[in-house]
């Protein structure tokens, strides 16, 4: 396998793409004109009906390959729900287009289009101008596949001051009491200068001011309140999801937050467990929730881990950090 490429589902996909969009648009406007008597199919008839034959075998090795890559890629629970529609509407896009093919290759001696592939064609080309939606806001809105984040500085190309990891986000992660850590693993920093005491952990203490603001986080993202959300979080909140870094709130505001509110509006939320571990003004909460419900018509069944970080903030706790990963 090429380095940089994680499987062969981008190659394929362009292939079919292009081959079938090509193919119904010459056979759309040129398929109608008819050859003298004897003469056989026009040139541009002939030619769109290979380029739907191989377009076709393309979108098939598109779907296999699919399938491989959604099994290969780090993903949460809203790319595996996006990642399952943009799968459906695949599958539709072949079976259009691989009816059309069947149906041009048994009237292949046939010298003018047919109405009914004109329409097959229309709505095969609908669908897979649907699928390559749904298969950009995979990449581009849940980041399936990619495996680096641009490194940005002050001197470098900015937009809007976002910063995905380097020396910056993991000075902002020591400000917020943590190390920075590889993976999904996020070792929370030594704080043994606050107290010479280890932190005790307080399993399912849902009294506790920071068990309270993990539970009306968790209520303001399944009733859509993005102004409760932020009211919860520090300015420059850390959010890790999935190997993606979201480095302050404006920034997470601006992106997954909408979906994430969308996501949990959808879902009915049951603690399985929690666990409250609190030194001098930093605390830490570790719940795992299980969620159920249907989004994008998926139904969904998972259990969620949620890690936060609070550090008191003029005698209020405030989320510094929030790490979320799901089985």
């Amino acid at each position: 396998m090429i380095e940089i490429v994680p499987n062969w589902h981008p190659i394929w996909i362009h292939f079919a793409v292009a081959l079938l969009i090509t193919a119904a648009g010459v056979y759309l406007l040129f398929g109608w004109r008819s050859e003298r008597s004897g003469e056989g199919p026009p040139a541009a008839l002939i030619v769109s009906r290979w380029l739907l034959w191989l377009g076709t075998l393309a979108a098939l090795a598109a779907l296999l390959t699919g399938f491989w890559a959604s099994n290969s890629v780090q993903h949460d629970d809203l790319g595996h729900a996006n990642m399952l529609v943009h799968r459906n509407w695949a599958i539709a896009s072949v079976v259009l287009f691989g009816i059309v093919a069947l149906v041009e290759f048994w009237r292949r001696n046939r010298t003018r289009a047919s109405v009914i592939s004109a329409l097959l064609l229309l709505a095969g080309s609908a669908a897979i101008a649907k699928t390559g939606l749904e298969g950009g806001e995979n990449v581009f809105e849940h980041g399936l596949g990619v495996q680096r984040l641009p490194q940005v500085t002050e001197a470098g190309h900015e937009h809007g001051g976002h910063d995905h990891g380097g020396p910056e986000a993991e000075q902002q992660l020591e400000s917020a009491g943590e190390e920075p850590a590889a993976g999904h693993q996020h070792e929370h920093a030594d704080t043994a200068h606050e107290s010479d005491t280890p932190p005790d952990p307080v399993a399912d203490d849902g009294d506790h001011p920071a068990a309270r603001v993990a539970s009306e986080l968790n209520q303001a993202l399944a009733s859509g309140d993005a102004e409760g959300v932020r009211s919860l979080m520090a300015g420059d909140v850390q959010i890790f999801e999935s190997g993606n870094v979201e480095a302050s709130l404006e920034e997470y505001s601006g992106h997954h937050l909408p979906a994430d509110m969308a996501f949990m509006g959808a879902m009915d939320s049951e603690i399985i467990g929690r666990q409250v571990i609190e030194n001098g003004d930093l605390a830490t909460v570790l719940t795992r929730y299980r969620l159920q419900g249907r989004y994008r018509d998926q139904d969904i069944d998972t259990v969620t881990t949620e890690t936060l970080v609070l550090r008191k903030l003029d005698g209020a706790w405030k989320i510094v950090h929030v790490h979320w990963s799901s089985a």
